[in-house]
C-alpha cells in the first residue's frame, strides 16, 4: 500500500507543477473561466489516480482522488469543485467497473467532499492551513464512512482505515506545502514581471515596455498597411512644481496627469511615461492630423484640469506636445521617434502649451 501510495503522491506533485505552469500568469484564479480549467485539471487528476487505485477488493478502490476535488475547492472555491467532482464521477461510471450501488456511493462522497470543501474555504475563518486541516479531516471521515457502509466493520477495516489515515494526512501536507510554493512563485513572478513593464509611480508602461509596444505596433502597422501616429508629451516648468510645492506634489501631479492620459485614450491606444514628466501616446491606425487634432484636444484638456496636491491646494499646469506619423510622415523607424521629438522641443521653443506640425 504504502509503494501505491508514494505513486499516487508523484501523480499529484507532477499535475502541480503542470497546473503551476498553465496558470503562471494568473495564479489568483479571479475569473469563471480559470476557475473552470483548474476544476478541469483536477477532475484529469482525480480520473488519473482512479487509474492507479489501489484495489481493495474486486468493488473497492482507494486512492488520493479526494486530494484533485480539494486543492480544486481551495483555490478556485465551488465552481472549480464541483466541476472536478463532476469530471472524476463521469470518469468512474465510464472506465471503471463495480456495483450500481459502489457507484452511487462513490458518487455522492465526491460531491460531500467538494460542497464541504468550497465552504470551508469560503466561510471558515483563520490561517489557510487551519482551512485546509478542516477540509481534509472532513474528506477523511466521508471516505471513512462511505467504505465502513460498503465493506461492513471488521478489524481489517479498521487496520485498513488507520494506514489510509496515516499515508493520505502526510500526502495531504505535502501537497499542501508544494501548492502553496508554486502559488506563491508564481504570483512572485508575476509581480516582478508586471514591474518590468510599468512604471512605479503612474502604473503606465515604462520606457522598456514602450519599446517593445513600439515594435510591435509598427509590425501591425506594416501587416495592415494601416497609419500608426506618436504623440511626445512633456509638462511645461515641471521644475517649478517641485521647487514650490515639494516632489511629493511633483509625483501626484504625475499621476493625476497619467490617469488623465489614460481616461482621455481610446482603448487601443498605448500610454507611457518614457521617463521624468514626457509621457507617450501611440495611436494606432491614426492619421497625422488625426493626431494633430487629438493632441490639441489633450492640450487643453490638461490646460482646464485642477490637480489636486498633498497640501490641499489645486493647481493648474501646462503641457506641450509633438506629433508624427508612421507611413504617413516618414518610412523610417529612426525619423518618427526623432520627428515627434523634433516637434515636442519645437513647442517647447516656441513658447509651450501648443501642439508644433512638421
Amino acid at each position: 500500500m504504502l509503494k501505491d501510495f508514494f505513486i499516487h503522491s508523484s501523480f499529484v506533485i507532477t499535475f502541480l507543477f503542470i497546473g503551476g505552469s498553465l496558470f503562471k500568469n494568473n495564479p489568483e484564479m479571479d475569473t469563471t473561466l480559470q476557475k473552470l480549467k483548474l476544476g478541469a485539471l483536477a477532475g484529469i487528476l482525480g480520473s488519473v489516480l482512479m487509474a492507479f487505485s489501489i484495489q481493495i477488493t474486486p468493488v473497492i478502490m482507494m486512492d488520493l482522488r479526494h486530494v484533485a476535488i480539494l486543492l480544486s475547492a481551495f483555490y478556485g472555491g465551488f465552481v472549480s469543485a464541483f466541476v472536478a467532482a463532476s469530471i472524476i464521477n463521469i470518469s468512474r461510471l465510464v472506465f471503471f467497473d463495480g456495483s450500481l450501488e459502489t457507484f452511487l456511493v462513490t458518487v455522492l462522497i465526491m460531491f460531500i467532499i467538494a460542497g464541504f470543501a468550497a465552504l470551508v474555504q469560503k466561510k471558515v475563518e483563520g490561517p489557510d492551513f487551519f482551512k485546509w486541516t478542516i477540509m481534509g479531516l472532513i474528506s477523511l471521515i466521508t471516505i471513512s464512512s462511505g467504505l465502513l457502509y460498503l465493506m461492513g466493520f471488521s478489524d481489517q477495516v479498521y487496520q485498513l482505515l488507520v494506514n489510509y489515515w496515516v499515508i493520505t494526512t502526510i500526502s495531504g501536507v505535502l501537497v499542501y506545502f508544494l501548492a502553496g510554493y508554486i502559488v506563491q512563485s508564481n504570483q512572485m513572478f508575476l509581480h516582478l514581471k508586471t514591474q518590468s513593464a510599468t512604471d512605479f509611480l503612474t502604473g503606465l508602461n515604462n520606457v522598456r515596455q514602450f519599446d517593445s509596444s513600439l515594435n510591435e505596433s509598427i509590425e501591425s502597422a506594416q501587416e495592415h498597411n494601416e497609419k500608426l501616429s506618436l504623440l511626445m508629451i512633456d509638462i511645461d516648468h515641471f521644475k517649478k512644481v517641485n521647487d514650490t510645492y515639494g516632489h511629493q506634489a511633483g509625483d501626484e501631479v504625475l499621476r493625476q496627469l497619467g490617469g488623465l492620459l489614460i481616461t482621455c485614450s481610446r482603448p487601443s491606444d498605448i500610454v507611457s511615461r518614457n521617463g521624468g514628466e514626457e509621457f507617450s501616446l501611440l495611436l494606432k491606425n491614426c492619421s497625422y492630423s488625426q493626431a494633430l487634432e487629438i493632441a490639441e484636444r489633450l492640450r487643453g484638456i490638461v490646460e482646464n484640469h485642477r490637480f489636486s496636491i498633498p497640501n490641499g491646494k489645486e493647481i493648474k499646469i501646462t503641457i506641450s506636445l509633438g506629433a508624427s506619423t508612421y507611413l504617413e510622415t516618414t518610412q523610417y523607424l529612426e525619423d518618427f521617434i526623432k520627428q515627434a521629438d523634433d516637434t515636442l522641443y519645437k513647442s517647447k521653443r516656441t513658447g509651450r502649451n501648443k501642439v508644433s506640425a512638421l
